[in-house]
Formats: C-alpha cells, sequence, structure tokens
C-alpha cells in the first residue's frame, strides 16, 4: 500500500505478483534463476540512448508513445520479495518488452495479443487462465472489433507457440541489438 502511495508503481506490482505466489510451470522458475539479472532494473533514458533500430530504442518509443513508465523495483522491495517467484514479479517488468517483440498496440486487442503469447508460451496455469479470461471480457468490452480481437488472438497464439521462452531469454542484455535480430534470435517473424 505504501509503495503504491509513494507512486512506485514497479514496487506495488511486485508486491502484489509476490502476493499471489504465481507458480512457474516446470523448471522455468530455476531456469529464470539462472539468468544474471533476472529482475532487470529499466531506465527509460538509457533505453532512449540506445542506438536507433536497437531493441532498448524501439521499447523506449513504444513507452514514450503510449505514456509509459518502465516498472523498477526498489532495493527494499527487491530484498522483500527475495524467494517469490521470479517469474511473478519478472513478467511485469518486461511485459512492454513483449509489446514491442511482437507488434502489438496497447489497445485491448494488442493486449489479448500479448496474453495470447504468453498462454501459448504455457509459463503457467495462472497466465493460460488469465488469458482465457481475457478473451471473453474484451468480446464483451467491445464486441464490434471481434474479427481484430479474433486475429491478435490468434496472432499470439502462433508467435507463442514457435518462438523461444522468451521470459527466460536475457532481454535486458539486448537493448543495444537490432530490433530486427532480437526477433531473429528469439524465432519471431521480422515483420509481425
Amino acid at each position: 500500500m505504501q509503495a503504491g502511495l509513494a507512486g512506485r508503481a514497479g514496487d506495488t506490482a511486485a508486491y502484489k505478483a509476490a502476493a499471489l505466489g504465481t507458480q512457474a510451470c516446470g523448471t522455468l522458475n530455476q531456469r529464470l534463476a539462472t539468468l544474471a539479472n533476472p529482475l532487470p532494473h529499466l531506465d527509460l533514458m538509457d533505453l532512449r540512448a540506445q542506438p536507433p533500430g536497437s531493441f532498448g530504442h524501439a521499447l523506449a518509443n513504444f513507452l514514450d508513445r503510449y505514456g509509459l513508465q518502465p516498472l523498477t523495483l526498489s532495493a527494499a522491495a527487491q530484498a522483500d520479495i527475495h524467494g517469490a517467484s521470479l517469474l511473478a514479479v519478472r513478467y511485469p517488468i518486461l511485459h512492454d518488452a513483449f509489446h514491442v517483440l511482437l507488434g502489438f498496440d496497447t489497445s485491448l486487442a494488442g493486449e489479448l495479443g500479448v496474453w495470447s503469447f504468453v498462454a501459448a508460451q504455457k509459463y503457467c496455469g495462472a497466465f493460460e487462465r488469465a488469458a482465457w479470461v481475457g478473451k471473453w471480457f474484451t468480446r464483451l468490452l467491445i464486441p464490434w472489433q471481434w474479427r481484430r480481437l479474433r486475429h491478435y488472438e490468434e496472432k499470439g497464439q502462433q508467435l507463442g507457440r514457435n518462438a523461444v521462452c522468451i521470459i527466460a531469454e536475457p532481454l535486458e542484455d539486448f537493448w543495444p541489438t537490432p530490433l530486427d535480430e532480437v526477433r531473429r534470435r528469439l524465432n519471431l517473424p521480422v515483420q509481425i
């Protein structure tokens, strides 16, 4: 509660994720633990300073275009949530990076596309259920966009089945790399 009141959205998201106790499927949490930086710090100024055309620069442009700030964790929050599911905390930090990699905007259809991707990647049962709820929720909210919703859902599922396990990749190491190269490395089509 105090983190939210202090404007620390990253801490709030981390505490919420840790409290939910979302458990990763199989050995995913162990794979995340082997990353050099499983809970990366995203700095918007650093992202903006990345080379034009790079993954980091594209993420900064995405955040700026939609008026978003990256979720960052304070040292206190990282200490407090030590031992929590890395998946539950890492995913909210990198959610916007998924949008950039997949080419989905922040509309409800774009969110459905990302969640469909995550469900197809089979990170955890809770994320699969969230995608299922999102599928029906979006259709209730914007039924006139049924075709667009269906297209984004199918595209997200297809990308998720074909890509490597994105959440377990060191995405934070790829900021200076050209976006098209990162997509190829992750087995995502360059043109989405």
